[in-house]
């Protein structure tokens, strides 16, 4: 497992360098999105069994992810879901030996909404017991969270990422809606 989590972090760490150099951030602002120090990440382990009557049940509950970025393995079974705006949930197929990356609320916020996070839910089948790996990532609980300095306009205000985070687990949802500027 620690092999596996290393290996993440490695790729956000060069997946954040990809996504921020368009955004001409600072590098103050760079090491506070990539410094694996101080960060909080988490591997986590989902099981969706097969389930008799798929139409009338869902493994996991539309949302976005809260931290920065997620790095998640379908482990070769379908399941993952997105909401495309004017055409509703699109089926991300499993592809063999890819991973699929969401942006989370954090990089939405840090981007001024340049990267918007991605609404999802995951879904069971009839047939196959799926299993998927996520790997979230993102800044200490302890950081200031702000669009990045290069936008002249800011659409959110400034807060610590625990505060952004509480105001997710109460109002879920609403969070990024509470916190425009």
């Amino acid at each position: 497992m620690d092999a596996y989590q290393n290996q993440m972090k490695l790729l956000i760490h060069n997946l954040l360098l990809m996504i921020l150099e368009p955004l001409d951030v600072s590098q103050e602002e760079m090491n506070w999105a990539i410094s694996a120090h101080d960060s909080q990440s988490v591997l986590q382990l989902n099981s969706y069994p097969s389930c008799p009557n798929p139409s009338r049940a869902v493994g996991l509950a539309s949302h976005t992810d809260s931290l920065l970025l997620t790095i998640l393995n379908q482990c070769g079974i379908d399941g993952l879901e997105i909401f495309v705006e004017g055409l509703g949930w699109r089926r991300v197929p499993s592809v063999e030996g890819a991973f699929v990356v969401n942006v989370g609320d954090l990089l939405h916020i840090f981007s001024n909404a340049k990267f918007p996070a991605v609404t999802h839910r995951a879904m069971v089948n009839q047939s196959e017991h799926r299993i998927s790996v996520a790997y979230f990532h993102g800044p200490s609980a302890e950081s200031r969270l702000a669009p990045s300095s290069k936008f002249q306009k800011p659409c959110f205000k400034s807060l610590l990422v625990k505060e952004y985070l509480s105001l997710k687990y109460k109002h879920f949802f609403e969070a990024l809606s509470l916190i425009r500027a």
